[in-house]
């Protein structure tokens, strides 16, 4: 059977994920750079804050932050939230801003409402608006992006964060694995394509994806590609949510993805309670190749792989979607 989502440009970007987390990785004057300025001695809170996938890169952080070796307390807070007064910044605070373009209009207007500086960012785009505006910059390598959808840009983010967290807490263990992680996403994209090529022809009309703990991550940017490349509503929760309240309007005709890590003993359960509500329960490969805190990166490729193409299935532009001009119309800053 054919499987034209392998020709997309998002697919093809996806599988060069590798080669630009290697290049990411080579940036370690960046990642020093936000880590000294993060993890100082008077830092008490780093308020991490994106928007969309962004806002997920700077959730795995906080998720990674709540185990393991300590830090600084993280917080992470939707851009829009800073940006229109809603954030009361404490003494101590430090903000690290998440956007690959360097233009997220939410961002800059947190900036210019009065964020705390020093600041650090994480960008593919050292030179834009907040990128130029910032103390300390990690390089995230975004080798193309002819598809709309960000694939080298949500995992280089995740990546060069929790590389500069593994720095701020001198976490070898973690360290380690993010040194490895391109060779392991490697092979979750060999994994994915495999994956999706053996589904069954499937026509949801909403989804559920959902993760243990750091996987929580993968399951927003999972449930974000199910809206954005396939156009189906989707909630991306937490594994024991997945098996309370999202599994409340499951039935036939809705489908549920899982996202596996190793050691996580409450999957199972929550994809027994979503199909007996009659929904279709998927199992994504790759959240469990390695540390579970880079998980939302390693099952990343099939989350992509999947949406890819049920998009494709329903007649969608899955490279250029329709949305894009209502979006830069309300994210991009008047630049």
């Amino acid at each position: 059977m054919g499987a034209p989502w392998r020709e997309t440009n998002l697919w093809r970007e996806t599988c060069a994920i590798p080669s630009t987390l290697e290049q990411t990785l080579t940036d370690t004057e960046g990642a020093a750079a936000v880590a000294r300025l993060v993890g100082g001695a008077e830092v008490r809170r780093i308020v991490a804050t994106g928007n969309g996938a962004a806002f997920y890169a700077a959730t795995a952080l906080w998720l990674a932050s709540l185990g393991g070796r300590p830090g600084p307390d993280v917080l992470a807070v939707p851009a829009g939230l800073l940006a229109r007064g809603a954030f009361s910044w404490r003494k101590g605070d430090v903000l690290l801003a998440f956007s690959s373009s360097g233009e997220m209009r939410d961002v800059i207007e947190a900036l210019d409402a009065g964020a705390p500086t020093p600041f650090a960012a994480i960008t593919a785009s050292p030179s834009s608006t907040i990128g130029s505006r910032a103390d300390a910059v990690a390089l995230v390598t975004v080798a193309s992006q002819e598809a709309t959808t960000h694939t080298q840009a949500f995992c280089g983010n995740v990546v060069a964060a929790l590389s500069v967290w593994a720095e701020v807490t001198d976490d070898e263990t973690l360290r380690t694995a993010v040194r490895n992680v391109p060779a392991i996403v490697a092979g979750s994209v060999e994994a994915a394509a495999a994956w999706a090529a053996d589904l069954p022809e499937l026509s949801p009309v909403a989804g559920v994806v959902f993760g243990s703990r750091h996987a929580w991550a993968g399951a927003l940017e999972g449930a974000l590609l199910l809206k954005e490349v396939a156009g189906i509503p989707a909630e991306g929760v937490e594994t024991r949510e997945g098996a309370t309240s999202a599994m409340y309007p499951l039935q036939p005709g809705h489908l549920v993805v899982s996202l596996p890590t190793v050691g996580d003993t409450m999957l199972e359960e929550a994809e027994m309670i979503c199909a007996a509500r009659g929904a279709t329960v998927l199992r994504a490969p790759g959240g469990d190749l390695t540390d579970p805190r880079l998980s939302a990166v390693t099952a990343f490729p099939a989350t992509v792989a999947l949406a890819a193409r049920l998009g494709l299935g329903r007649g969608l532009d899955v490279d250029s979607p329709a949305w894009i001009d209502a979006y830069y119309a309300v994210a991009r800053g008047a630049a």
